[in-house]
């Protein structure tokens, strides 16, 4: 199912990992960050895959916050700092 990330959407993967994270896929792209960290938190799997829904919700409705949400779902959950990076996408049109 590679790439997650592509310049166009990849259905495969968003009907995938929407599977897994409906509250999170459900929010769209005026979501705020805490809406975002409620609904992370409430799909919460594992950290992989937690990370990758997020990833790709993010890439999908180009959330862009001056706080992580990744971080907050850190503290919450005690999880290894470091479990998910906010994604970087340098995308050129």
């Amino acid at each position: 199912m590679e790439p997650i990330f592509c310049v166009i959407d990849n259905p495969v993967a968003l009907r995938y990992f929407a599977k897994g994270a409906p509250h999170l896929f459900a929010l769209g792209r005026n979501a705020t960050p805490d809406q975002v960290i409620r609904a992370l938190e409430k799909d919460f799997n594992t950290e992989p895959i937690g990370c990758s829904e997020y990833r790709l919700a993010a890439w999908k409705n180009h959330w862009h916050f001056g706080i992580s949400p990744v971080q907050a779902v850190q503290l919450d959950f005690h999880l290894p700092k470091g479990w998910c990076s906010e994604p970087r996408f340098n995308v050129r049109y």
